[in-house]
């Protein structure tokens, strides 16, 4: 799914994958530096996945996802090869109302106060 990521006056377009597994939204370090964040001076947090350790840092960004504004702490990788970019549950889908008809291969969103 194509998602718009802003801070400040920097806005950078990218996919992500829905991912209701991963504990919050990560993304690129690449994406962050692009924003102008500083990436290690944000809030560290290390996770583990199935048969891995990893380290993020969070920073306060605005959100786009198909025309829905989401205000959140998105984290972003600190080893620059990882390039999975995951919209989790913190930050995104505990602000969005999901519908999926899988017959139809239709997704329906809403932000949650809708």
């Amino acid at each position: 799914m194509s998602i718009d990521l802003r801070h400040g006056s920097e806005q950078v377009s990218l996919d992500a994958k829905v991912d209701t597994g991963a504990e919050c939204c990560l993304f690129q370090r690449s994406y962050g530096e692009i924003l102008g964040l500083s990436i290690a001076e944000g809030e560290r947090i290390e996770l583990a996945t199935v048969n891995s350790r990893l380290v993020a840092f969070g920073h306060d960004i605005v959100m786009n996802v198909v025309g829905i504004e989401y205000q959140l702490t998105a984290y972003f990788y600190e080893d620059e090869h990882l390039t999975r970019n995951v919209l989790g549950r913190r930050g995104w889908l505990q602000q969005t109302r999901v519908g999926i008809v899988d017959y139809d291969r239709t997704l329906f969103l809403s932000h949650y106060d809708s």
